[in-house]
This record gives C-alpha cells, structure tokens and sequence, in this order.
C-alpha cells in the first residue's frame, strides 16, 4: 500500500508530518484528511484552540510531491 504524508499547513508555517499513514488510494488519504480536519477542528473548539478552518492539509506522495490539497473547510462543509 502507497504511504501518505499529512502535513499540517497554517498560511506560511507549515508541520510536516513525518510518520505518514499507509492507505490504499488518494481516495482513502482525502477521507482521512477529512476526518481528522473534524477531529481537530471540534478539538479546537472544545478547548479554545487556534485552529481554523484556513488551515489545510497538504497530502504528499512517498517521493514528496504534493497529490492533495484538502482544505479544514472541507470537513464542515
């Protein structure tokens, strides 16, 4: 299965995510991407946090390239 890479990104700061995930498909990294865009939003929510919906994950490949850009307004939409 491809390894994705999640990485976090708040206007010009960005988190890499250096674990990634193994998932079957880009279909399956967007869901996951999704997913816990809701969980951190309702988490940041819950505690006063500073995270927006202009956030954005930016899904890479196992060679690095960028595959997906999946904005956290796209979990409440």
């Amino acid at each position: 299965m491809p390894q994705f890479f999640f990485h976090l990104r708040q206007g010009a700061k960005l988190i890499r995510d250096p674990e990634g995930v193994c998932l079957p498909d880009i279909t399956s990294a967007r869901a996951e991407a999704i997913e816990s865009a809701r969980e951190l939003v309702t988490e940041s929510i819950t505690k006063s946090a500073r995270i927006g919906l202009e956030w954005q994950f930016e899904i890479s490949n196992e060679a690095g390239e960028t595959v997906a850009i999946v904005p956290f307004r796209q979990a409440v939409d």
